[in-house]
């Protein structure tokens, strides 16, 4: 009896083992599905993560290629370059500036392309920058109301050349009033020796300018150099400025623009210009960086006497791309009776004017800016 109640107890103790296992087997059989499943849950969504951030990143890319604007193309130098005028320009630059690209821009009179000069330093550690302008094979200006009529008589007709960016170079300014004394010199107000070279070229009788820096619209990556006159000043701070550069550069007697392509657009900062120009008798020349310049318009609201340039004698500074701009100078004199070229302090300009001048004499004379200004009609 015994025997058979203890068989009965291993019998279903077994019986309770087996089920015991059999649960613990299933239960293990259950995880082992489990696992797979969690896990290639979450391969497709690091899978799905990754296609989106892809996705993200080339349309990003795709973006960026569609809206980036190339940068305003600005002329480096050439061959035997050299330059001496201030800014960070703007470069000019602007700035980009002032830092030039290769090539020349096709229509610089919307833009203020600029040139560095190797060698001469700003006080700042930035290298002198001269601006630089395409040429402009038909004259700008060509309405009865646009020049001065020509002296009778000699049947000569006149020239004015403006040497802009004065100040950097003090024997530079002398040897090209020595070559011809009507030059009419530009000087840049902050400049370091343009206090010294106005007073002594005033003092030989030289008609002496201010170079007035003016915002362009590469600014400020294209910086104009001190004294700008930026189209975020108050009225308060332009007029301020502006006279400040006038006391910059003692006896001038005119102005022209130094950069400015947007400056010179905005009509009622122009108009603030010409009210001091206007108070202190100085006459403007238009140095014509801006296709819609308002200059024009502000001389004439004003009475204020004005000219504007003809020709951009040196944006390469090669004696022979100057000697072919001087002759679309002459040619534009020859036929209107007068033209105004500018150009800078480079030896190459130096150069082609010594060789130059000489050729003209009994048909052409060279003239103060000043006799080249009328009031707008």
């Amino acid at each position: 009896m015994t025997s058979k109640k203890t068989s009965s107890r291993k019998k279903s103790g077994a019986q309770k083992t087996a089920r015991k296992k059999k649960v613990t087997t299933s239960g293990k059989k259950g995880v082992k599905k489990t696992k797979p499943d969690v896990l290639a849950q979450l391969k497709k969504i690091g899978f799905g993560v990754l296609i989106l951030v892809t996705i993200c990143l080339i349309g990003a890319m795709v973006a960026d290629l569609l809206i980036r604007k190339p940068p305003p193309p600005v002329p480096g130098k050439t061959a035997g370059q050299t330059a001496s005028s201030p800014g960070t320009k703007d470069a000019q630059k602007k700035s980009v500036p002032r830092e030039p690209s290769v090539g020349i821009s096709k229509d610089s009179r919307g833009a203020d392309p600029i040139s560095p000069q190797s060698g001469m330093m700003e006080k700042n550690g930035h290298p002198v920058l001269y601006e630089v302008f395409e040429e402009t094979k038909d004259p700008p200006r060509s309405g009865s109301d646009s020049r001065p009529l020509a002296e009778k008589g000699d049947g000569l007709v006149d020239i004015a050349l403006i040497i802009d960016d004065i100040g950097y170079d003090q024997k530079m300014a002398m040897d090209l009033y020595d070559l011809e004394p009507n030059i009419s010199f530009s000087i840049l107000p902050g400049s370091p020796h343009g206090r010294a070279i106005a007073g002594m070229l005033k003092d030989k009788g030289a008609q002496i300018m201010l170079h007035l820096p003016m915002e362009p619209v590469q600014y400020p990556d294209v910086n104009p150099g001190p004294g700008a006159l930026l189209t975020s000043m108050s009225p308060d701070a332009l007029i301020a400025q502006l006279e400040k550069n006038l006391e910059d550069v003692p006896g001038a007697s005119g102005v022209n623009n130094h950069m400015g392509s947007r400056l010179t657009t905005e009509a009622v900062q122009m108009y603030q210009v010409f009210t001091i120009l206007k108070k202190r008798n100085l006459f403007f020349i238009d140095s014509i960086t801006a296709p819609r310049s308002q200059c024009r318009a502000a001389a004439r609201l004003l009475q204020v006497r004005f000219g504007e340039r003809d020709v951009f004698l040196d944006n390469i500074q090669e004696i022979d791309y100057i000697t072919g701009q001087f002759a679309q100078l002459k040619k534009i004199a020859l036929k209107y009776g007068s033209a105004i070229g500018i150009g800078h302090p480079y030896p190459a300009t130096l150069e082609t004017l010594k060789a130059e001048l000489p050729k003209i004499k009994g048909k052409i004379r060279i003239v103060p800016a000043s006799r080249m200004v009328t009031i707008p009609g």
